[in-house]
């Protein structure tokens, strides 16, 4: 086993029961599993991912303090554009209809949320970052296509077909 040899079973159980996190608790999870004489290849396998990670997973154990080997540093990044409360409030702000904003249509598209984010905190994203915001409230980004609702099946079926047959080759 080597790369736990210094670390006991307890102690791995001990950290897992304060770990938070999904991903953390796996990395403990497969720790444990390698400390009761599971092979790499079996926990690469049982968690889904290749034997180099379960290896890196098992050198932080060796690596860092037990109770931070689960964790990922933090990772470097750019100062948020939008403050805390700014945040807060476009999130309150996406749980409800844009049609209460003067906007014309009824779902939110990241067109609208950087029109909006532009216009009310003079802040400038992407249409990448706006699906990631419109994700992060709980909304889909993608847009519904339009259907009747009272439209009869049988109805849309004839018309597709008819639609298939006279489509140019």
């Amino acid at each position: 086993m080597g790369r736990l040899d210094d670390i006991t079973l307890e102690e791995l159980h001990e950290v897992r029961e304060q770990t938070e996190g999904e991903k953390p608790r796996e990395r403990v999870l497969a720790a444990i599993g390698r400390k009761q004489g599971a092979q790499i290849d079996t926990l690469a396998e049982r968690h889904g991912v290749v034997e180099k990670t379960i290896r890196n997973w098992l050198d932080r154990f060796v690596e860092q303090p037990i109770e931070q080997a689960p964790y990922d540093a933090p990772r470097p990044g750019g100062p948020s554009k939008l403050t805390t409360e700014q945040r807060e409030h476009l999130e309150e702000v996406l749980h409800d209809s844009p049609t209460e904003l003067g906007y014309d249509q009824q779902a939110w598209s990241p067109k609208i949320l950087l029109h909006y984010v532009a216009r009310k905190y003079d802040v400038e994203y992407s249409k990448r970052h706006a699906r990631y915001l419109l994700t992060e409230a709980g909304l889909s980004w993608r847009t519904a296509r339009p259907r009747n609702h009272e439209a009869d099946p049988e109805d849309e079926a004839k018309f597709q077909a008819t639609v298939e047959k006279n489509a140019p080759n």
